[in-house]
């Protein structure tokens, strides 16, 4: 019971340092013609978009779904501290 607790620490642990790099969540939609809707979820989630706030590229892919990181590799804050 001790390795199934210490999986699920080490699980919870990884997601909110991705999180807290600045990582997401993402879904990608198709629209008419060439236009694609993107809905991502961070933890900074008053971020204004790019190009106004910091871009975010795929990271890993699952069909409509994935994962995304800033594409500089800095977390929001440091985009937040420097241009707000």
């Amino acid at each position: 019971m001790h390795i199934v607790e210490r999986v699920f620490q080490i699980v919870v642990f990884m997601v909110a340092a991705f999180m807290a790099w600045g990582g997401g969540f993402s879904r990608w939609e198709s629209l008419p013609g060439e236009a694609t809707r993107t809905v991502t979820y961070t933890l900074y989630r008053t971020l204004p978009p790019p190009p106004q706030g910091p871009a975010f590229c795929k990271f890993l892919t699952l069909g409509d779904y994935g994962l995304v990181m800033p594409c500089n590799y800095q977390p929001p804050f440091v985009w937040w501290l420097r241009d707000r």
